[in-house]
């Protein structure tokens, strides 16, 4: 099956990942690919984060209809999304032939992690789970952070995410030890 969605890309099978995207014609690195739609949704709004996208601190983007609710995530990402007036736009990473998937690594910009774990990206560096970008091993933050493919709100959700945490690891750890004391 392949559905051309525009002189520039494709919507077709990618393998057990279902549909995907895919470039129609070559992409310098740094390029635009697209730019994902769809409704600005409060987190807490969110019942299926299927095809959702987080946009700033505390938003998604629900599902557009459109080929942007297909990009799969990749571990090894064909293109990186970069902040834009109100959303994300997908850039090439590196050049992208025709024929290549368009993918990007969902844990560069997710702070308030859905319930999606599991990858089946397939790559040789897969990390088998996709979490939450500060969850990511110190080498892959680094590296996501130095080639600039990480949005500004993720970068400065550290500092309000750290406190938050700690709290939230001491209810665990008080939910555990009362689970021990009874029995």
């Amino acid at each position: 099956m392949d559905e051309s969605c525009s002189e520039d890309l494709l919507l077709r099978r990618a393998g057990s990942k279902g549909l995907g995207v895919f470039a129609a014609r070559s992409f310098a690195p740094g390029e635009h690919v697209l730019t994902f739609g769809g409704e600005r949704l409060p987190h807490g709004e969110i019942a299926d984060f299927t095809h959702t996208i987080q946009v700033d601190e505390e938003h998604f983007l629900g599902p557009s209809g459109g080929v942007d609710d297909y990009v799969n995530h990749s571990c090894e990402p064909t293109c990186q999304v970069r902040a834009v007036r109100g959303g994300l736009e997908l850039v090439a990473r590196r050049v992208l032939e025709a024929g290549d998937e368009v993918t990007f690594d969902y844990s560069t910009c997710l702070v308030l992690e859905p319930p999606m774990s599991h990858c089946s990206c397939g790559s040789a560096d897969c990390r088998r789970r996709v979490v939450s970008f500060w969850e990511l091993a110190p080498g892959w933050r680094r590296r996501y952070l130095l080639q600039g493919a990480v949005p500004g709100f993720v970068v400065r959700s550290r500092a309000v995410l750290r406190p938050a945490a700690r709290r939230a690891e001491e209810r665990a750890t008080r939910r555990v030890q009362r689970a021990q004391r009874r029995g």
